[in-house]
């Protein structure tokens, strides 16, 4: 077997954050019984191959970031991955 790595191309990526984390972790939260009381955050975020990230907007509107992502991406030419949903 031989070692082989692959690169991920460029992309820009929606991620949900509030001011502890992620917003994937409100469900694990939820479990212990924490509420969440930060706002939600959206984040826009260039990932380069090289595994560089750039934070190319941020706002608590999602459908403002999905906008944005849009505009970014056809900025770079590259696509939209939404982590989101």
């Amino acid at each position: 077997m031989t070692d082989s790595m692959f690169a991920t191309p460029d992309r820009i990526e929606i991620v949900g954050a509030t001011d502890r984390g992620l917003r994937a972790r409100q469900n694990q939260l939820a479990v212990l019984g924490v509420p969440m009381i930060c706002p939600a955050r959206f984040l826009v975020l260039l990932i380069e191959d090289d595994g560089g990230q750039a934070v190319l907007w941020d706002g608590a509107s999602y459908a403002q970031a999905i906008i944005e992502a849009e505009r970014c991406a056809a900025d770079w030419s590259v696509p939209v991955l939404d982590r989101v949903v």
